[in-house]
């Protein structure tokens, strides 16, 4: 747990050693790009290679040194393959070899002309680092352990899932807080942090240091993408505010008075952003998406480099960068497996777009002769949308959910994306022969290699778990329920404010080609109303905000072209161009405020969350002792009878099993908990005549501490006294052996 300063180099140097090699490979696959999208890229692959390379020799040498050494053998292998087999231009051909070398930066002043999202994107990654190490594993003079308001709850299963994966290293892994049960759920983004912590790293060092360079990752990656579709670095500047500044008219709440500054600083969740009382649940992407939320991190980290590498791969006929992006998706699912679906979704929204360009389909062409039809098209989107809208704000109206099963969401879910593939197909099918064999080499190409590395994981792990935990399943108007639900139009407006606001008639003004891009968003929205991919309805945000970033994206082009426009039209007609400058710029530093108030002000509070007098105590003093002694004097697989509170300082710390964790977790990942969860009680008020569950879940400690008399309120420790024997003792904790 405490780790050592070799440790923390060890692991580093190994960490680095990815991200080095990932770098290499692609300086080697991608010439024509900029230097920073090449280093993005690269960047990626290498922690592709962290996050798998030890899983594939762990399966025979189980979760250790040995395998991690094999791993990064693998991937020099690997590295020098590529270089032996592969050409170092795109195709090979003259083609590339002829074109100009983009322009690199030279200083400072250069790279923020040229990356002017530099000036909020380095703050708001220093923001995110501060964050980060105030609120993981923060040890008070008194030893107690403590952390902010975000991480109070995740954190503690994903210290669980890194420490039990490094000291119990058998492998696959399973459940610390269910034993005998495989870890299904996308363990690989703790994983990555027991590659770092395997080398004696302290565990809050190899807790953050992958996650300085997955921020670093997302951050990057979701601007890259931005310009790449935009073509313009300002307007990606305003799609990068948009999203991880995103936050709806949740402030209206403490403007009128329901709730109170003082509220908002030091209550527990009583931010712009989260206000489940009156319904607002369009959580902010940074301190309560990214920072808690390690899954959503790392695979936010993968998927938004790769939809811009897809992007240029799909815009360019580029196949190189098909077989990368394929490679690198097939990485996922165990990574994070909504990441996974959304790119799936975004990739068959955007096949389905490029067939129907190809085709003769006019969606977005903007040539001459295709004015007239292409407008039809445009408006037929558009009247599609606003009836879509309108239905599902009847359908919400009704309140059907007592009368119509889920199987029929369910239904009208698969119907809606058959009709879209039906629509793919024809448009196949109108197409010529060298077209269709173009379709094959990439998007065919991309979809094969995805499947044969994504299938074995689903199969080995996810689909079990979901079958058996009846994740799947129907399920009306997402979040938007109980007895504060609103109307349907009026429940995404307060939510997702301005920018939700400005889409409708960003897509009446949209170009053709834009629509192309943000269609695949529509198409997650309308699965996610319908569908649920998890026992907890919430957890469909992280597929809507990944819609919600293209929707960001294709309103800040949308905006950035209407204002040129207008400045335009107010030069032409002799008033300068000083005050059409002026009329953009204040118009822009309106959308942006109206748009970032409530972010910017649940980031102040989840700031001031983790400052000393206002944190959270996750672990006492006593605990953390206990903890240390067990984890040095104990087997590393031993079982040990616990309170199955969500903040259990044995399974976070130590990596040791206890008999039941929390249904907090548990529920949630679709797993059968309930006869250990009932079996506890007995087994502390009354251990002689449970002596049975004791042997059943093989027990071979006690603990008595606080948490333990708090929660079992029939706790009879001199019976346990007599049947067991006290290990360690101090005045608040004790640890009994059971064999």
């Amino acid at each position: 747990m405490s780790g050592s300063i070799e440790g923390n180099i060890i692991g580093t140097l190994y960490f680095l050693a990815y991200q080095l090699g990932g770098i290499l490979l692609a300086l080697r696959l991608i010439k024509s790009e900029k230097m920073a999208f090449r280093v993005l890229i690269g960047s990626v692959l290498g922690s592709v290679g962290v996050h798998w390379c030890p899983i594939l020799f762990s399966f025979m040498f189980d979760f250790t040194v040995t395998s991690h050494i094999c791993g990064l053998v693998l991937f020099a292998l690997i590295i020098l393959l590529v270089y032996v087999l592969s050409t170092p231009v795109e195709n090979g051909g003259k083609k590339d070899k002829l074109r100009k070398k983009p322009k690199e930066v030279s200083s400072i002043k250069d790279s923020i002309r040229n990356y002017p999202v530099l000036i909020i994107g380095v703050p708001l990654f220093i923001f995110f680092c501060m964050m980060l190490w105030n609120h993981t594993i923060v040890e008070y003079s008194d030893g107690s352990i403590h952390t902010g308001q975000c991480t109070f709850g995740d954190m503690n299963m994903h210290l669980g899932f890194i420490t039990s994966i490094v000291n119990q290293q058998t492998f696959p892994p399973y459940y610390s807080i269910l034993p005998d049960t495989k870890l299904a759920y996308p363990f690989l983004s703790d994983a990555i942090s027991s590659s770092v912590y395997v080398w004696g790293a302290s565990l809050k060092f190899a807790y953050m240091l992958p996650m300085w360079i997955a921020v670093l990752q997302a951050l990057a990656g979701m601007y890259m993408f931005a310009s790449e579709w935009l073509k313009s670095k300002y307007k990606a500047f305003l799609a990068f505010v948009l999203f991880f500044f995103n936050g709806g008219f949740g402030i209206i709440y403490f403007l009128d008075g329901t709730y109170t500054w003082d509220n908002l600083f030091n209550g527990f969740y009583n931010t712009p952003t989260n206000l489940v009382d009156v319904n607002v649940k369009w959580t902010n992407v940074i301190v309560d998406m990214l920072l808690p939320q390690r899954a959503t991190l790392f695979g936010w980290a993968l998927l938004f480099p790769l939809l811009c590498l897809v992007h240029k791969a799909w815009n360019h006929n580029k196949i190189r960068y098909f077989l990368i992006a394929a490679f690198a998706a097939g990485a996922l699912p165990m990574i994070h497996t909504h990441s996974f679906l959304a790119l799936g979704i975004i990739c068959f929204g955007w096949m389905i777009a490029d067939m129907a360009k190809k085709s003769g389909v006019l969606l977005w062409s903007d040539d001459d002769n295709a004015q007239s039809t292409g407008m039809i098209c445009k408006c037929v989107l558009a009247g599609v949308v606003v009836a879509g809208l309108g239905l599902f704000s009847a359908f919400s109206a009704l309140q059907p959910k007592e009368v119509i099963s889920e199987n029929v969401y369910l239904i009208i879910a698969v119907m809606g994306v058959a009709l879209l593939a039906l629509f793919g197909m024809y448009c196949v099918a109108h197409s010529s022969k060298e077209i269709r064999m173009m379709h094959i080499k990439t998007w065919g190409v991309f979809l094969g290699i995805v499947l044969i590395f994504a299938v074995p994981q689903l199969l080995f792990w996810t689909f079990k778990q979901v079958s058996g935990g009846g994740m799947l399943h129907g399920h009306f108007n997402w979040a938007n329920e109980g007895d504060v639900a609103d109307p349907y139009m009026l429940f995404y407006l307060k939510n997702i404010g301005l920018v939700g606001l400005l889409f409708i008639p960003s897509f009446i003004c949209a170009k053709k080609r834009d629509l192309a891009r943000v269609i695949p968003a529509l198409i997650i929205w309308f699965i996610c109303e319908l569908v649920v991919f998890q026992p907890n309805t919430y957890d469909n945000n992280k597929l809507l905000l990944v819609a919600y970033m293209l929707i960001c994206c294709f309103v800040a082009g949308t905006i950035c072209d209407v204002l040129n426009s207008l400045g335009k039209r107010i030069s032409k007609d002799g008033a300068g161009n000083t005050p059409a400058l002026i009329i953009k710029c204040v118009a822009t530093t309106v959308i942006v405020v109206v748009c970032s108030i409530s972010a910017v002000l649940t980031m102040a509070r989840e700031y001031n969350s983790g400052r000393d007098k206002n944190s959270y105590e996750l672990y006492s003093k006593d605990l953390v002792d206990v903890c240390k002694y067990i984890e040095e004097n104990t087997p590393a697989n031993s079982v040990i009878l616990t309170a199955n509170n969500h903040n259990n300082a044995v399974a976070s710390l130590t990596g040791r099993n206890i008999v039941c964790g929390t249904s907090s977790f548990l529920f949630y990942h679709g797993l059968d908990y309930y006869e250990r969860e009932a079996s506890l009680n007995g087994m502390y008020s009354d251990p002689v005549n449970n002596d049975a569950y004791f042997k059943k879940y093989g027990v071979d400690y006690v603990l008595v501490s606080g948490v333990e008399y708090g929660t079992f309120s029939e706790l009879n420790e001199s019976a346990l006294y007599e049947k067991f024997t006290c290990e360690y003792s101090t005045e608040g904790v004790r640890l009994y052996r059971v064999k």
